[in-house]
């Protein structure tokens, strides 16, 4: 055999279209047992210990009935007799597509590319891709709602507008802070936890900062932020104490809030991939942002891939495509492991600061 040559080329070549794709669909599997140790969702479910539910009333308690036609293990509930397999409340309850295709699906959300862009390499149809992305956005409703940052907290507004005000008669494009943008605060503490919360139209009051963020900070923390006023009252309440840099651009205003401004700088990139979106699902967008940010931050101890497949099998959730109605999320199971933190490893550079450092530089230079 000469050098480069592949001894299996021919043998491929010689393959009928069938034969071909059954080749692909098998390396396809032994590719993703090698790399996430299953090659199917109901290998998933039991590499993770996930435990049968019945989808009617949530019991937990079951007896085993015998196979579907494919195969699959059937349960019935001692409560109210409903029949159900491991997956009925999952979001890979009913799904048609193999398990490698949802794998690329993950994997290309992880980078939040586009929906055409999702349909194109994953062989599927529009609909299809807009129902799973809200599928795994049903999975991390609430996620931040038990999130509570403390230590040193930087915390800032970042401004997007709000496409719904198109739409309503008489409208006319405002300059500056109007009631046209969409104002989210962003939070982030020296563990590299955030939050990030819708918190209403225009320049925030400071009642509107101290609803969006009392539950979650940490009383007595240490809050870094740009001195808007109306961030005092919430510093007031919580008994926090205070690092103020104003917004001159100065060099040391640069330095000491480069964290939250490139924290918010990504925000925003990552929601204009999403333009046309419903700002009614804006709050789903967020979790998925703040989940996925947290993820890629212990990626070097936990893969991203693997993480998410173990939170999407654990998660009971379900969303029904005619008016995607939501059975029920549990939030515990979002936040299930989070324990296990890492300091967050930055890689990006920092348009604001005009530098060629990397972001740990400046989260080490930030403290």
């Amino acid at each position: 055999m000469s050098k480069g040559v592949n001894p299996f080329q021919d043998s491929v070549f010689s393959l009928p279209a069938e034969d071909f794709a059954l080749l692909q669909d098998a390396i396809a599997i032994r590719l993703n047992k090698e790399k996430y140790g299953s090659s199917s969702f109901e290998e998933l479910a039991e590499q993770y210990g996930r435990k049968s539910v019945c989808p009617s009333c949530g019991s937990h308690e079951s007896a085993l009935n015998g196979k579907t036609p494919d195969g699959k293990q059937r349960y019935i509930c001692n409560d109210c007799g409903q029949i159900y397999t491991i997956l009925s409340d999952s979001i890979f309850h009913s799904t048609n597509k193999s398990f490698d295709t949802w794998v690329r699906y993950l994997v290309l959300m992880t980078f939040n590319v586009p929906l055409e862009m999702t349909e194109t390499l994953c062989s599927i149809s529009h609909p299809t891709a807009m129902l799973w992305r809200r599928k795994i956005f049903a999975t991390v409703d609430g996620y931040q709602n038990h999130l509570v940052l403390h230590g040193r907290i930087w915390i800032d507004e970042t401004y997007v507008f709000d496409s719904t005000v198109l739409h309503e008669d008489g409208f006319k494009k405002k300059r500056g802070l109007s009631n046209n943008l969409l104002c989210i605060v962003v939070a982030i503490d020296t563990f590299g936890n955030s939050y990030a919360e819708i918190c209403g139209h225009g320049r925030p009051s400071s009642t509107r900062i101290y609803k969006t963020l009392r539950n979650h900070i940490h009383s007595g923390s240490t809050i870094v932020h740009d001195g808007e006023k109306a961030h005092a009252f919430l510093i007031q309440e919580l008994h926090c104490t205070e690092e103020k840099y104003i917004a001159d651009n100065s060099p040391e205003y640069l330095k000491k809030m480069a964290l939250i401004n490139n924290m918010c700088a990504w925000l925003k990139r990552y929601l204009y991939r999403f333009i046309g979106m419903n700002t009614e699902y804006m709050p789903s967008y967020l979790n998925w942002f703040v989940y996925l940010y947290r993820v890629k931050s212990a990626k070097e101890k936990w893969p991203t891939i693997s993480r998410i497949l173990r939170h999407l099998i654990l998660t009971e959730t379900t969303l029904r495509e005619k008016g995607l109605k939501y059975r029920t999320c549990h939030p515990q199971n979002c936040l299930l492991f989070e324990k296990f933190f890492i300091r967050s490893v930055y890689s990006l550079n920092i348009a604001s600061c005009k530098s060629k450092r990397s972001l740990t530089e400046v989260h080490s230079s930030a403290f």
